[in-house]
């Protein structure tokens, strides 16, 4: 079984539709076998998803036989995401949405048995079979990512954490597609709360989440090429 994994915050009740279009993306270039799902889809929503979005989503995923499952994440990890917004005081003015956050969630929530998930932002299309993404070799690293500067034209400024030095450009990688090894990072709780605080000591420290990984793993992860 292939685990994938969306966060969800949608307070207007109109941003559900993105991340079924990702979810739907998902399935159509999947080869499933048939009669057998081959995909379980994880959403870590808020109180924000409406009852009719949550069964837009398990009717997309019985479309093609596939499963979805919900984690209200308000009733599951509500001291959690209290950390989470402390060390982050920006985020609810930002653009992005706090569920950019619940990704920190995903070794707490899931049970001991889901060795590794895929996380995907809902801001995502995807255009190849997700199997060749899942079968990525981990060994004992705790993410397989995709580094930032193969995406971004080498005009673009540098990450603060680049600038300062704390993270080399090469090694920065970008957080909205991450192949996670949850046992790994069961391990790690430890080094992400040094990220949490050092990004709650450094308030001109841009990207949130984004550097809060960086800052802990951008030495420790398989570097993917941009396909």
């Amino acid at each position: 079984m292939i685990h994938v994994c969306f966060g969800l915050h949608d307070k207007t009740g109109r941003y559900s539709k993105f991340t079924g279009t990702a979810m739907l993306s998902l399935f159509e270039n999947h080869d499933t076998p048939p009669h057998l799902p081959s995909i379980t889809v994880h959403i870590l929503h808020d109180n924000t998803l409406t009852q009719d979005n949550r069964d837009k989503f398990s009717y997309v995923a019985g479309q093609y036989g596939q499963l979805v499952k919900f984690y209200n994440v308000e009733t599951l990890c509500a001291d959690k995401i209290r950390e989470l917004l402390q060390s982050m005081p920006n985020v609810p003015n930002l653009p992005q949405s706090i569920a950019t956050c619940y990704r920190f969630l995903i070794p707490q929530i899931f049970p001991a048995e889901i060795k590794k998930i895929i996380y995907l932002d809902s801001d995502i299309i995807v255009n190849l079979d997700i199997q060749e993404f899942w079968q990525v070799n981990l060994d004992d690293m705790p993410l397989a990512v995709v580094p930032e500067m193969q995406s971004y034209v080498p005009t673009n400024p540098l990450h603060y954490l680049c600038r300062e030095g704390f993270v080399k450009a090469e090694d920065f990688f970008n957080a909205g597609i991450l192949l996670m090894n949850l046992k790994q990072l069961r391990k790690a709780e430890k080094n992400l709360s040094k990220g949490m605080q050092f990004h709650a000591e450094h308030p001109e420290c841009d990207g949130n989440d984004q550097a809060i990984l960086n800052y802990c793993f951008s030495t420790e992860a398989v570097k993917l090429p941009q396909k």
